[in-house]
């Protein structure tokens, strides 16, 4: 029987829920009354929440206002990817729902995981993370550009808001916690050479509280989700992020060198340079804009494309320099 043909589980199957926590503490309190409310109101679920180390009063936060429903865990050291294994080891579950710590869900959450999971006949379901009601111009601008406009499968879905089968989580063999960032994208990509089908659903939709809300902390978090771009990266196949990356690059030094050219007048040599400079990015919201993003704001989503490209390539220059896997 191939993957394809696995036994969906059962209209209302047990659920384990993993939390990861590293210093939420501002978040906490609405994500994990939104998760608790979701548990009692499904009933056959547990809650399992991983501390990964943190000092901002996190545990002692979850300890004192969410025991004995939430179990408890610590986990120092390692990855993210490490943390939800961990967090999986001590689950008993047939599905298992990885739901951040910054993250809210609504009440019947489970009810429609378990729905969604029946009928679409995929072995891991789940949806993209929304902003906040009143986000920050940089929330909004990047949430657009990207938001999936309609249900159906999709080749990963994140972490923040994913869930899968553990029989299909145990046959790839979990999250590889090798990888500092980008595990998902990975983890999505081995389902798939499986044969299992990721579903998107909007009735899963999450709220992510904490989004990059200003140019100085989209920059530096895209540095560190980039630190996972390499986990991707095989024979035969094109991480099209990278690759623009790359380019991005090549371009970037194109313009630099274009100021230099000698008998060029200097306005024509400024032209030149923020041309190769803008181009990665308009490219990539020329291809936005043909996936469905909404590019209302096409100034400011040009920025944020270029700080994108900015940063991933300083996450690329920190893993060649150090000879990291990503």
């Amino acid at each position: 029987m191939g993957p394809r043909e696995r036994r969906r589980p059962v209209t209302r199957p047990r659920v384990s829920i993993v939390v990861p926590v590293f210093n939420k503490a501002r978040f906490l309190p609405a994500a994990l009354d939104s998760i608790v409310a979701a548990v009692r109101a499904y009933g056959d679920a547990e809650l399992i929440v991983v501390d990964h180390g943190s000092t901002d009063g996190s545990r002692d936060l979850v300890a004192s206002r969410y025991q004995p429903i939430a179990r408890i865990l610590d986990w120092k050291g390692g990855t993210i990817a490490a943390v939800r294994n961990h967090g999986v080891h001590a689950a008993s579950g047939e599905v298992l729902s990885f739901i951040d710590a910054d993250c809210t869900i609504p009440l019947d959450y489970f009810g429609s995981l378990a729905d969604v999971l029946a009928t679409s006949g995929a072995m891991a379901t789940g949806a993209e993370v929304v902003p906040p009601s009143s986000p920050s111009w940089v929330e909004e601008v990047w949430y657009r550009l990207h938001r999936r406009a309609r249900d159906g499968e999709q080749e990963w879905i994140g972490s923040a808001n994913l869930a899968v089968v553990r029989a299909a989580f145990d046959a790839v063999g979990g999250f590889d916690e090798r990888l500092v960032t980008g595990e998902d994208t990975e983890f999505c990509q081995r389902l798939r050479d499986r044969g299992y089908r990721i579903y998107e659903s909007k009735r899963l939709t999450a709220v992510h509280l904490d989004n990059a809300k200003t140019v100085g902390s989209f920059y530096r978090k895209e540095v560190w989700r980039g630190l996972g771009m390499f986990g991707t990266v095989r024979p035969g196949a094109i991480d099209k992020p990278t690759v623009m990356t790359v380019v991005h690059l090549v371009l970037l030094a194109a313009g630099i060198l274009a100021l230099a050219v000698a008998g060029w007048a200097w306005p024509v040599r400024l032209v030149v340079a923020a041309g190769l400079v803008v181009a990665a990015p308009a490219a990539a919201l020329l291809y936005r804009a043909a996936a469905g993003g909404d590019l209302g704001r096409p100034l400011r989503a040009l920025l944020l494309y270029e700080v994108y490209f900015v940063a991933r390539g300083a996450a690329m220059a920190r893993l060649l320099f150090r000879g990291v896997r990503g």
